[in-house]
């Protein structure tokens, strides 16, 4: 087993490089590098990359990357079957050890030893609260500017898996990854989504990094960005929605994670997502078991629209429902059909679908 320290980035196919460079600039990404054939973006908490956009024939997810600051660990990856090391970082100077998932996804393990530097902890700017009881902010209105929501960094990633508890068990196996929260099916009580944090000990991490889901298919469901408050998540929405881009489901709070979260659509219609003030654990937290369902998703917020959840049976789904068990997956067809069932279930009573 080697510890994944965190998330270090995501790479993704895109047709149209140009549309999506301007999305996630509007999104609040930085650039940083740029050619024909990729574009590469930071968040403000460091200059090493975290999202890659590369031309490719299909709108897909390319892999991912994990950080790993132990030698002896990073080594250890090294001896892994298939594992290949490249002494020369693929999206920066860093090396790394690539292995693939069970279901075929490449996965970068990053070696850092100077892993936290890496992330640098900007002191944000103070900002005054009132309250009943307690005035900090006088003779001096709430300033406001309008632009790109500051991201700070990637925070987290949704796979959905055909194969579930197979994947669940290869990123906790492999990288260290411990449960946060298990969401189960009413009846069966079979667990069809894991929220998976890093194990760094008694230092404290996010509630989750990876999470992964029963699927028809296996793909990116959404990535989350880290932005500083209430403030900015507010913020990144309005410019979005003036430059015309498509809002998804938002604002809200998170139950599990207790993110106050955002959701749009970039130009392929991925979900992506802004968040701050989400839970941060260390490792004597004990794993939590909730029921699924719409209503688990959040605490409070905008009433979710139906169609946040893509629950449609597409031509794409059904190819790749197909060639899954043509090549023999342990795909559980009665656990995709009863969660479909409790997915379609409004989460309010006054939510009408």
């Amino acid at each position: 087993m080697s510890k994944a320290k965190d998330i270090a980035y995501i790479r993704l196919g895109r047709r149209n490089l140009k549309s999506s460079s301007n999305y996630y600039l509007d999104f609040g990404l930085s650039m940083l590098e740029k050619t024909d054939e990729r574009i590469l973006f930071h968040g403000h908490s460091s200059h090493f990359p975290c999202w890659s956009i590369e031309k490719n024939k299909q709108d897909v997810l390319l892999g991912l990357g994990f950080y790993i600051s132990s030698k002896e660990e990073f080594e250890r990856l090294k001896t892994l079957e298939g594992a290949k090391f490249f002494p020369s970082g693929r999206l920066g100077i860093f090396p790394f050890v690539n292995v693939t998932d069970p279901s075929g996804l490449s996965v970068d393990a990053v070696f850092s030893e100077a892993f936290e530097e890496l992330n640098r902890q900007e002191i944000p700017l103070q900002k005054f609260w009132n309250a009943p009881g307690k005035t900090e902010r006088i003779n001096f209105p709430r300033p406001f500017d309008s632009g790109p929501a500051k991201v700070i960094r990637l925070g987290h990633a949704v796979l959905l898996k055909q194969e579930f508890l197979k994947n669940a068990q290869w990123y906790c196996d492999t990288f260290g990854f411990i449960p946060s929260d298990i969401q189960i099916l009413p009846g069966s009580k079979e667990p069809v989504i894991v929220f998976l944090r890093c194990d760094l000990g008694d230092k404290l991490t996010d509630h989750h990094t990876i999470v992964i889901a029963s699927g028809i298919d296996d793909r990116l469901e959404h990535c989350a960005f880290e932005l500083e408050d209430l403030d900015e998540v507010a913020k990144g929405r309005e410019w979005l929605l003036e430059r015309g881009w498509k809002s998804a489901w938002g604002i809200g709070r998170h139950l599990l994670g207790s993110q106050i979260f955002d959701y749009q659509r970039d130009p392929t219609g991925m979900l992506v997502e802004h968040y701050s003030d989400g839970d941060r654990f260390d490792d004597t937290v004990p794993v939590g078991y909730h029921w699924i369902n719409r209503k688990s998703l959040y605490q409070w917020g905008e009433d979710m629209p139906e169609n946040f959840l893509d629950l449609t049976l597409s031509f794409h789904k059904l190819k790749e429902l197909l060639k899954g068990i043509f090549l023999g997956k342990e795909i559980r067809m009665d656990t995709l059909l009863a969660l479909k069932k409790t997915m379609k279930i409004s989460p309010r009573t006054w939510i009408k679908y």
